[in-house]
């Protein structure tokens, strides 16, 4: 594995780390919970900056993105829809 497919790697994985966790901390917002919830001083350049960047920037601008680093599966073509959207299974064909 090169340097490049390396580093492209630890940003897909900091970056769906840390997403998860606040999408965790807005889905469990407002949720009696039993202990506070658990802040460490890592990765707050990702909470902070990274995350509320992300929620801002339209879909287009991030698919483009990742287009570019092509951090993207290849070999077809994602079915055409929108973000919120949901996923629908593809028409069957009678052959």
């Amino acid at each position: 594995m090169t340097r490049l497919s390396e580093a492209k790697q630890r940003l897909r994985e900091q970056s769906e780390h840390y997403l998860l966790q606040d999408s965790v901390r807005r889905l469990g917002k407002g949720v009696p919970g039993t202990v506070e919830p658990y802040r460490g001083r890592e990765g707050r350049a990702w909470r902070l900056l990274f995350v509320p960047l992300y929620r801002r920037v339209p879909w287009a601008v991030k698919r483009r993105a990742m287009d570019s680093l092509q951090m993207t599966a290849k070999g077809w073509t994602p079915p055409p829809r929108e973000p919120g959207e949901p996923w629908k299974p593809p028409e069957r064909r009678y052959d």
